[in-house]
């Protein structure tokens, strides 16, 4: 087996890494920056931007570029860029192969494997959707890992005595707590909560809808224009502003002629204190605190059984984040290293792992949702249809199989559906969809006689696969969580998407100085008009 790396597919950057001699390390590029943003674009004259180039046509160009599209993974979303539409995994296919370039370029060898990290609350849509971009990008895609998980393998301190470890995960877009127990050479994921919609780009929209509010305060009632250009640079202030706070108590936001009125040129500038940001944000990292309190309970602990907590993910630079996470587990020692890297670390140690390297680590990971099915079941008012009967409860060890028998509902019942959910809801309608599928040709007997078993298999990369069997006759049928309503991409349809990203990256400048040229004539047209 050749090198696995490990890639951190990120909301807001992404990287890759690899081993050296057992230890993890994160692959530069030719500036020597680790990190990739994860902004894909499309220039003026339809050159791939990828990365920094993307991210810097941003505030002038939104309507050509793709930021965030980690949250879209899973869904029937879609991004138009030059004259073609793009899918969630095919924009974040195009991130992926960048980094396998700059891989192969750095290592100048070919790079065909990886593990891919995905928040630990992630669906199987959104685990699926990730496996496929890492498929369209040229990769086989040999573990989806967890990104607490991940972390928390390079946090392993070999103590002597077991420690429970509440790993801390606020990204751009995502946010996770894992309880890890770690002993040894084991690092055993005992519980998960979170939020797949919760981030740092919900902080920028909070302060992006502050300074519009500043703005129209200074201008007699102006209101910020609502085009796409005018939010875009606003946006970006706003993340600029959210990163400057972190390290200052105040920062000064100026964005000059951001509103034009007659012959009248009107500007921002405005002063953000520090605890103006921190009022905004509150509310939303108080349910942070909620699932630090679920995943407590799930795994059947308190505060006094954590023996320290870890922060990871770029959002954790906040300094309202440590503080709101000290005060709610007061006496727990809270830290962390390096919080934007160790994911993609923590990937790359595990990749060794699967490559047969020598990394002394030992990973045991959980389902983060009950999967199970619709079922008629006896409840206080009595027999009810629709309900929801977890096969495989969350917090689960993972690779499992679990079983569970069912009957018939009524007399001479031909056929059964079977309707796979995910979630935690009584109601089966109200969680996840995930496909379903039917078992025919029944034989006739009386209704509750028949016996029909079903089957879940729950793989290492969160991948499901149901098989329903009749006990008497051995009627059965199965659904591999495949091309059902989480629209999977088929054989073709990955092979036709990879065809078109290869496309994009062979008409892509020779040199990043052949890019700043574009870039730099697109720049000065702009001006001229």
């Amino acid at each position: 087996m050749g090198i696995v790396v490990g890639i951190d597919l990120g909301t807001t950057n992404s990287l890759i890494a690899t081993l050296d001699d057992g230890q993890p390390w994160v692959i530069p590029d030719d500036e020597g920056d680790l990190l990739l943003p994860s902004y894909v674009g499309m220039s003026d004259s339809n050159q791939l931007l990828v990365g920094q180039s993307a991210m810097r046509q941003y505030a002038a160009a939104p309507e050509r570029t793709v930021k965030s599209i980690k949250r879209q993974m899973g869904t029937d979303y879609s991004v138009t860029l030059g004259d073609r539409t793009y899918s969630p995994q095919e924009i974040s296919a195009i991130l992926l192969k960048s980094l396998k370039q700059r891989a192969e370029s750095v290592l100048a060898e070919e790079i065909t494997q990886a593990v891919i990290t995905v928040p630990a609350y992630f669906t199987d849509a959104q685990r699926q959707a990730t496996k496929e971009a890492g498929e369209i990008a040229g990769f086989e895609v040999l573990q989806i890992l967890n990104e607490p998980t991940a972390a928390a393998l390079v946090f392993d301190v070999r103590a002597e005595e077991p420690e429970n470890v509440l790993v801390y995960d606020l990204g751009g877009g995502t946010f996770d707590v894992s309880i890890v127990e770690i002993a040894g050479d084991v690092t055993e994921v005992l519980a998960s909560h979170g939020n797949n919609r919760l981030g740092g780009d919900d902080f920028d929209r909070q302060l992006q809808r502050h300074l519009a509010d500043r703005f129209s305060q200074a201008h007699d009632g102006t209101l910020v224009p609502t085009d796409a250009a005018t939010q875009a640079r606003l946006l970006q202030a706003a993340e600029q502003a959210k990163m400057a706070l972190s390290d200052h108590a105040f920062t000064t936001v100026r964005e000059p002629f951001l509103v034009s009125e007659g012959d009248a040129a009107l500007h921002l500038e405005a002063e953000i204190a520090r605890e103006d940001f921190e009022n905004l944000i509150k509310p939303l990292l108080k349910d942070t605190l909620e699932a630090i309190d679920r995943a407590l309970a799930d795994a059947d602990m308190t505060a006094e059984d954590l023996d320290r907590v870890v922060l990871v993910g770029g959002s954790t630079r906040i300094p309202l984040v440590q503080q709101l996470v000290e005060s709610h587990l007061p006496g727990v020692p809270v830290s962390s290293f390096e919080v934007d890297l160790c994911v993609g670390l923590g990937a790359a140690l595990q990749a060794g792992v699967l490559a047969g390297e020598a990394v002394s680590s030992i990973l045991v990971d959980v389902t983060p949702h009950s999967l199970g099915i619709a079922a008629v079941m006896d409840t206080p008012m009595g027999r009810m249809p629709d309900m929801f009967s977890a096969i495989i409860p969350r917090n689960t060890v993972i690779p499992t199989s679990r079983s569970q028998v069912y009957h018939t509902s009524y007399d001479y019942q031909e056929a059964v559906e079977i309707e796979v959910y995910q979630g935690e809801n009584a109601i089966a309608r109200e969680n996840v969809p995930l496909g379903s599928f039917r078992v025919e040709e029944l034989p006739p007997k009386p209704g509750g006689s028949l016996q029909i078993e079903v089957h879940f298999d729950f793989d290492l990369n969160g991948i499901l696969t149901v098989t329903a069997t009749e006990k008497g006759q051995g009627k059965k049928n199965s659904l591999a969580v495949n091309d059902t309503e989480t629209r999977r991409l088929s054989s073709h349809d990955l092979n036709q998407a990879r065809a078109a990203i290869d496309s994009l990256f062979e008409a892509m400048p020779f040199s990043l100085e052949d890019l700043e040229a574009d870039l730099a004539g697109e720049s000065a047209d702009s001006e001229e008009e």
